[in-house]
């Protein structure tokens, strides 16, 4: 178990966690109509993109003069760094952070950086193309020790991340502290794959639905610290933190695939769920996070499988309608807003959402509601049949000041 002591988001709603989470709370999407030629795109598109300017700005005071160098994607990892470092992370690890080998940094993504190559040919294998080489890139010019992890696996790779982390965490880990950053990007590439699924939709987003037609591609920002139980046990007295957000444990479950689909009846990850639930009674949860990708099948088999959990009565949220569909950093914004709305005593509701399209009977939240229960599932259907699920909890720390 690990615990969460800093979080920030770039996306078109903010560049902060906090800024994105005011947004979310208003009901404001970051999904707007782009024309032809919009960035080289051939098609117009709905889609939530961030301004290439505000990127660089908000990249700037750490990349300095570097920024105009480096490929959006490095200013996006290396914003995204500093906006976590210096809006949220306690003071006490500021310096640490920067300096420390105690330190594992797990980047999840999709595709990497592919965009900014643009001599891709059948005969080109260049490691500047690999994922781990464009972080250890970032961790170079920002000074940072240690060597990078690289999580790749969708819309739920921010969640294995976490995964992944809790793992490096353990006792007598060499490691004190993780740092997750999950960025994704959209080019023509990007934008023909997620079309050649049949994602991209020219209507916005609906989740759960019957009115669904797809998804919209989105780009984000984002990057979770969190540190092991052994450290904060030692360090909780000196943190001003009154509360503190536990992940308390994850899973991953796969199903059979068919081409690329899914049998909705399939069970993964309804046992990804009851594998969690051993770890928390259901009448402590506040609510269910969902991520999917904007298809039906994925929005039934999430929902048979929460009803079947015995959950039905919990709450269900998704965040899509307000950020669109952004891969690797979807599941990590997920588990900060999440947590946030924990802190808060409130749950957030879901953007698009009107007329229920699937089989699974859930309660799907459209408006604020205030909440005192303190954990929350964050639950995502990702393709090749893989499923996640990862728990979170809001504690006290008396030892605040």
């Amino acid at each position: 178990m690990m615990y969460k002591i800093g979080d920030g988001i770039i996306s078109p709603l903010g560049s902060t966690t906090e800024e994105n989470f005011q947004a979310v709370k208003a009901g404001y999407s970051g999904i707007r109509q782009f024309p032809a030629g919009f960035r080289g795109l051939s098609h117009p598109i709905l889609a939530a993109l961030i301004s290439p300017r505000e990127l660089e700005n908000l990249a700037a005071p750490y990349a300095g003069a570097r920024t105009h160098m480096m490929s959006r994607y490095r200013q996006a990892m290396s914003a995204v760094f500093e906006s976590t470092v210096s809006n949220t992370l306690p003071e006490i690890y500021r310096n640490e952070i920067l300096q420390s080998p105690r330190i594992a940094f797990i980047f999840c993504t999709t595709k990497g950086d592919v965009d900014s190559f643009h001599e891709l040919s059948d005969h080109t294998i260049n490691p500047r193309l690999y994922p781990w080489h464009v972080s250890q890139q970032m961790m170079n010019e920002l000074n940072l020790p240690g060597k990078p992890y690289v999580v790749m696996n969708s819309t739920l790779a921010g969640m294995q991340a976490q995964m992944v982390a809790d793992r490096l965490l353990c006792k007598g880990s060499p490691y004190d502290f993780a740092v997750i950053i999950g960025v994704e990007l959209i080019s023509m590439f990007t934008v023909f794959l997620l079309s050649q699924a049949g994602l991209v939709s020219d209507k916005p987003v609906r989740p759960f639905d019957k009115e669904r037609e797809g998804t919209n591609p989105g780009e984000s920002a984002s990057c979770a610290i969190y540190v092991s139980e052994e450290r904060f046990e030692k360090d909780k007295k000196r943190l001003n933190m009154p509360y503190i957000i536990k992940y308390k444990g994850g899973a991953l479950m796969t199903d059979l695939c068919k081409r690329g689909d899914i049998d909705p009846n399939r069970n993964a990850m309804l046992r990804a769920i009851q594998k969690v639930m051993t770890r928390e009674n259901a009448r402590n949860l506040s609510f269910i996070n969902a991520q999917v990708v904007g298809l039906a099948n994925f929005y039934n088999m999430t929902s048979i499988a929460i009803e079947e959990a015995g959950l039905h009565r919990v709450p269900v949220n998704c965040f899509e309608g307000y950020f669109g569909h952004s891969s690797g950093s979807t599941s990590l914004i997920s588990s900060i807003l999440g947590a946030r709305s924990l802190e808060e005593g409130i749950i957030l509701p879901t953007l698009g959402f009107r007329t229920p399209g699937i089989d699974g009977r859930i309660q799907i939240v459209t408006s604020v509601k205030p909440s005192n229960k303190n954990s929350f599932l964050n639950v995502s259907a990702g393709f090749g049949g893989v499923n996640a699920v990862t728990l979170y909890t809001k504690e006290k720390n008396h030892h605040a000041h």
